[in-house]
């Protein structure tokens, strides 16, 4: 799922929306690789620019995961 989208190591700005419908912008910090990943799934973790989270480093997995898309 993360994979497909382009330039997703360059620090760019995406916004998630998760399964519950809970919604965060932010800025991608890493993104591992399902061969790196414990559970052998996709795992990205970004910055938010907004909310309670921002600041915070928040990591989470494609499972969890119902839409992502680059914003600018």
């Amino acid at each position: 799922m993360f994979a497909n989208i382009p330039l997703l190591d360059s620090k760019v700005k995406v916004k998630v929306i998760f399964d519950d419908d809970s919604i965060l912008i932010g800025i991608v910090d890493h993104w591992t690789s399902p061969g790196d990943s414990e559970k052998n799934v996709e795992e990205l973790t970004i910055v938010p620019i907004q909310g309670n989270l921002k600041g915070n480093y928040i990591n989470f997995d494609e499972t969890e995961v119902k839409s992502i898309e680059i914003i600018d």
